[in-house]
């Protein structure tokens, strides 16, 4: 099991290295791609700052804490989209039958899908992330250690929710769409001042659509912290990541039993 892990870990710093060299092939793209990545980004934000020098706060959210959740959310992102956007392409290779490919390889298949795909223009999501983290007025070597924390949690929460999404392709037939409309409301959900949720509607944020594992507890995290939270953070997160996992081995039985959509 060690011996596999250590492998594991062997490979992916290999892939992503071989990632880094081909977006260095041409440099003034790479790095052109990263500044419209970065650029976008703030536009977004400098949206939500005019609201903020119009309304102050929004029921107690300030722009100091829109910052923060900025800071958590795109950091999220670039993990997810530098080192695992490959499970988007579940639904994809079940349709053309390509998912046989990752199926035969002595590798842990999933592990092979999800860095199968990588973004380098991704790179400007850090950039932005911790550009707000420095701007959001919170900012020391507690908060910082706490904000990269939960930027790694928040990476392993969209992952899950992904996956789950994606793993609708092995019960469902034609479910790319459904699956990028789920992760994308997810993504939108958790984009927006947490504050705005309240009752029923704070449990469905929590719950159902977890975006609020994404903003409300991180944020909550950074500014007022306690250790009870915490963990529920992780045990939350933990979670989804588990039943993700699960759906992905269920529809993987499905899918090697030969029952596989428009393939025969």
């Amino acid at each position: 099991m060690a011996a596999n892990l250590k492998n594991l870990i062997k490979l992916f710093f290999y892939i992503q290295k071989s990632n880094l060299k081909t977006a260095f092939l041409n440099k003034s793209d790479a790095f052109v791609n990263v500044l419209m990545m970065t650029i976008n980004n703030l536009s977004f934000i400098f949206m939500w700052w005019i609201i903020f020098q119009d309304r102050n706060s929004i029921n107690g959210w300030q722009f100091g804490q829109m910052a923060l959740l900025f800071a958590i959310g795109n950091n999220a992102f670039g993990f997810f989209a530098l080192c695992t956007r490959g499970i988007q392409l579940i639904p994809e290779l079940i349709e053309n039958g390509n998912l046989d490919n990752f199926l035969t390889s002595p590798q842990n298949s999933l592990f092979l899908i999800a860095t199968s795909e990588a973004t380098f223009a991704n790179w400007g999501d850090f950039v932005t992330g911790f550009l707000m983290f420095f701007l959001s007025g919170y900012v020391s070597w507690h908060t910082f250690g706490i904000m990269l924390f939960c930027s790694f949690m928040g990476f392993i929460l969209m992952f899950a929710i992904r996956l789950l999404a994606s793993s609708l392709a092995f019960f469902v037939s034609d479910s790319q769409r459904l699956g990028d409309n789920i992760f994308i409301s997810f993504l939108t959900f958790a984009s927006q001042p947490a504050s705005i949720f309240t009752g029923w509607y704070k449990v469905i944020f929590l719950t159902i659509l977890p975006a609020g594992l994404l903003s409300f507890v991180p944020v909550n995290l950074i500014t007022n912290f306690s250790w009870s939270e915490c963990l529920f953070f992780i045990l939350a997160v933990l979670f989804f990541f588990g039943i993700s996992l699960f759906a992905y081995h269920t529809g993987l039985k499905r899918y090697s039993s030969g029952n596989r959509f428009g393939v025969r």
